[in-house]
């Protein structure tokens, strides 16, 4: 099971971006890698914002996997460009850097276009990682420092955001504005994101049984094995005291527990033929059930890996097997990162989950659950919010939230697992809204 999510001076990507239109949506965008350390290099291409990117935010974007490309979300859910039949570039009206400066980052290492060292194998590491990253991009780009900063990501990105952000957050500590290794974090947004599986595997059946997946007999057997997951997933969160014998039998945990519940709770559904990603449409003949072939053949081409200075060695691939197993054998898929989110938003960030309704792999019942049981001093708060009914600036119901003390759940009408993909405009008009901060947060919404 994959947890999907995807230049110095204006345009100077020519071999890479020569179909692309010019005109006033035209935009200064760069491209490369970023040293973070033991060799690794994590790549990165940014387009700054189409309205004032001296005052708008910045925004990171992460995809899933783990191991999928940041990429494929850049030309196919919510970047600048589109890639036609003929691999030419059109403009996505509806792109994310709209009103933001946006940073489309494959990572970890291996992921994409990024290469070189040793995979990382938990969520210590990719936030150490993402922590050097970011320092070296403000560090090249100084004029973003100052801006408003925040951390989105989709899918298994559940796990790399709270990571991301609290190393972010702790990176702060002691420090100003404008000193060394202090960025300017305001939010973070994680997209049908897995964050805590404990509590998420849960609703696998609720969710199944609601859209009518499998049969009678089917949802018994799966209501059996999610009896058996809760304590395996739960053991693989154990608190160790840093016993070697206990770290042991908790990466046992982990990898049994994603064995066991990924066969008995996620696979009777994709068996079926129906995209888990989406459920009102079957899956088709790709592997992650979209069609990125376009996407593939544009970045494989050797115009564009030189434009980029993509080593000989590193080939394009929407999504690495290799960072996909060593996450998965490291025991990182089922640990639980609601505690990670705590630390971030009581630090003062404001945090908002979203969720796509019509998702079967990090659904939005487990999202809505999961967001409800999160250990902060907004919890009381949280628990006491009205569900509103959310509308876009054209005056559309888009969906639903709950909101209080910096904390957005937000259930997304008609969109399943890529949001952005499904519904462009809504999506756009979520991101103003949580990067403005005046939208969400409201104290008409305490019941």
């Amino acid at each position: 099971m994959k947890l999907i999510s995807f230049l110095t001076a204006l345009f100077a990507l020519p071999l890479a971006i020569a179909d692309a239109p010019d005109g006033p949506e035209s935009v200064y965008n760069d491209a490369g890698y970023i040293d973070v350390g033991s060799s690794k290099n994590l790549f990165y291409w940014m387009f700054e914002s189409r309205n004032d990117p001296s005052t708008d935010p910045v925004v990171l974007w992460m995809s899933g996997g783990p191991g999928c490309s940041s990429q494929l979300a850049l030309f196919g859910e919510n970047g600048p460009y589109v890639v036609e039949d003929d691999l030419s570039l059109t403009l996505n009206p509806e792109s994310w850097n709209n009103n933001a400066t946006v940073i489309w980052v494959d990572q970890p290492v291996g992921t994409g276009f990024s290469y070189g060292g040793t995979p990382c194998h938990n969520e210590e590491c990719v936030g150490d990682d993402m922590k050097n990253f970011l320092d070296g991009f403000f560090e090249k780009y100084p004029a973003y420092k100052p801006l408003d900063f925040h951390i989105f990501g989709e899918s298994y990105a559940g796990h790399y955001v709270p990571s991301v952000s609290r190393s972010v957050v702790r990176g702060n500590d002691g420090l100003s504005a404008g000193d060394a290794g202090f960025i300017n974090l305001q939010g973070f947004a994680i997209g049908n994101g897995l964050t805590n599986p404990e509590e998420q595997y849960k609703w696998y059946v609720p969710f199944t049984e609601e859209h009518g997946l499998v049969s009678d007999g089917v949802l018994k057997m799966m209501e059996g094995v999610s009896k058996v997951c809760e304590p395996l997933i739960a053991a693989c969160n154990m608190d160790t005291g840093g016993d070697q014998t206990k770290e042991i039998e908790a990466w046992a945990a982990c990898l049994n527990s994603y064995i066991l519940c990924n066969i008995g709770e996620t696979t009777p559904v994709t068996s079926t033929g129906i995209n888990p990603y989406d459920v009102r449409v079957p899956c088709g003949d790709s592997q992650l059930c979209y069609d990125f072939s376009n996407i593939d053949a544009y970045l494989a081409q050797d115009s564009v890996r030189e434009a980029f200075g993509i080593p000989d060695k590193k080939r394009w691939a929407e999504c690495s097997k290799v960072v996909d197993i060593v996450m998965v054998y490291g025991g990182d898929w089922m640990k639980t990162f609601d505690a990670y989110v705590a630390e971030v938003l009581d630090s003062g960030v404001r945090g908002l989950i979203y969720a796509g309704e019509y998702d079967f792999i990090c659904n939005w019942m487990g999202n809505n659950a999961w967001t409800q049981i999160i250990d902060w001093s907004g919890a009381d708060d949280f628990a006491k919010a009205k569900n509103v009914t959310w509308t876009t600036e054209a005056g559309d119901e888009a969906g639903s939230f709950r909101s209080a003390s910096g904390l957005t759940f937000l259930k997304v009408k008609d969109a399943g697992h890529m949001v952005p993909r499904d519904q462009p405009y809504a999506s756009g008009d979520m991101v103003r809204k949580h990067l403005s901060g005046d939208y969400f947060i409201n104290e008409h919404q305490m019941a």
